[in-house]
């Protein structure tokens, strides 16, 4: 145990995690962060949100059929509230919008025009920032799509399905038909969470991968460098040190994964997505669907799976290269290679739409789960190599 913590210690070097930290600090904003920010931030999410955040605390995490008619008076009194905020907005009344039914005359006829006035653009912008008008029109769209639902329809009307010739085509429509069979209640999770949470997910691993690369890659070269490997070797622990070493890296691996969760995914959590953690997934905003009965927390823990696994399978692959490598150059060249393939091609494919139709190893392959199992076998080859390479270094020549 004491040679285990000694290794880990070798790992975390103070100037390479300041490195590391000023480089997470840059990424952050510009991808993990936005998307974060995007969260509730366009109108129309944020109307969705606070649509569903009420229903929330009313109804609990689905709404069935019987609560579906409470909604009409909901709808009444958003309708008598805008129609009293119409009152703050300056022309409103000339132009004759004087309900919500006046104002969606009013748009149409906005609509149609092909050089609306400068008036007109000023009092539309108005109506969208001084009233409900948004939170009406989502309202009336998410009883539109329960009315259709519950009264026998499909989201595979609506283009919800993959198309062929994708394999997961037929699949696709069964998973939705089998969701859909005898359905009384039916979830009302934002389409909008779901998509930055994937995001976020998505570039969240992509950076746990990348700083594992950044930490590990230096890791053996030092012992090669400082021709240790030799004393190593004809210590009381012999041959045995290797597995000591792949292991301090793939728990320094995790253990960076943990840091990685507290720095990034507190400012997540902090956000008011929790509060649909029992939600499920399938809901009536329109989305890509889950191929999964899953809640929207065992969602995030099946994300936070997965990136954990494809951090633990970088770690060992670059431990390996590092393992091979004579000199700082060396496992420069050898990890750049690494680094494309892992953070644009592997991690990228594996996380984009994991769990949902938007999943690319689905659609290739025609079985759900594929992006899981992919990551899966990922973690199992890199430790597969990382076994082996230690195993030869039990064989090999000490003169070598």
């Amino acid at each position: 145990m004491s040679l285990l913590i000694w290794e880990v210690k070798k790992i975390w070097r103070p100037i390479l995690l300041l490195a590391i930290i000023l480089i997470g600090v840059v990424y952050y904003p510009i991808r993990p962060g936005f998307y974060l920010n995007m969260i509730g931030h366009d109108v129309i999410s944020k109307a969705e949100i606070q649509l569903a955040s009420e229903w929330l605390k009313q109804y609990g995490p689905t709404i069935d059929r019987s609560e579906r008619a409470e909604l009409d008076g909901q709808l009444t009194e958003l309708k008598a509230d805008f129609a009293q905020q119409l009152i703050n907005v300056p022309g409103a009344s000339e132009a004759g919008i004087i309900d919500y039914d006046s104002y969606l005359t009013w748009e149409n006829a906005f609509y149609e025009k092909d050089t609306p006035t400068e008036e007109e653009r000023t009092l539309y912008q108005s109506l969208l920032n001084l009233t409900d008008s948004y939170t009406i029109g989502e309202l009336i769209t998410f009883m539109n799509n329960y009315d259709r639902l519950a009264n026998g329809g499909s989201v595979v009307d609506i283009g919800a399905a993959i198309t062929p010739p994708s394999p997961a085509a037929d699949a696709s429509i069964q998973r939705i038909l089998r969701a859909e069979n005898n359905k009384d209640a039916y979830g009302f999770l934002p389409s909008s969470i779901v998509s930055d949470t994937d995001a976020f997910f998505h570039y969240f691993a992509i950076w746990c991968s990348f700083s594992t690369i950044l930490l590990l890659a230096p890791t053996l070269v030092n012992d090669r460098l400082h021709h240790t490997r030799p004393m190593q070797w004809v210590s009381r622990r012999g041959r045995k040190v290797i597995n000591m070493q792949m292991g301090s890296a793939l728990i320094s691996g995790l253990l960076l994964t943990m840091l990685n969760c507290i720095a990034y995914l507190l400012p997540f959590l902090s956000t008011e997505v929790l509060q649909f953690w029992n939600c499920p997934m399938v809901s009536v905003w329109p989305g890509s669907f889950p191929w999964f009965d899953w809640s929207y927390g065992q969602y995030l823990l099946a994300l936070l799976s997965l990136t954990t696994l494809l951090t633990l399978a970088t770690a060992g692959f670059i431990t390996i290269l590092s393992w091979y490598s004579g000199n700082y150059v060396s496992v420069l060249l050898k990890a750049i290679p690494l680094i494309f393939v892992l953070e644009w091609v592997v991690v990228p494919w594996i996380m984009d739409g994991a769990g949902r139709f938007a999943s690319m190893p689905v659609r290739l392959t025609g079985w759900p789960g594929t992006e899981f199992m992919g990551g899966i076998l990922t973690t199992v080859l890199s430790l597969f190599l990382c076994i082996f390479i230690c195993q030869r270094q039990k064989k090999k020549d000490l003169s070598q």
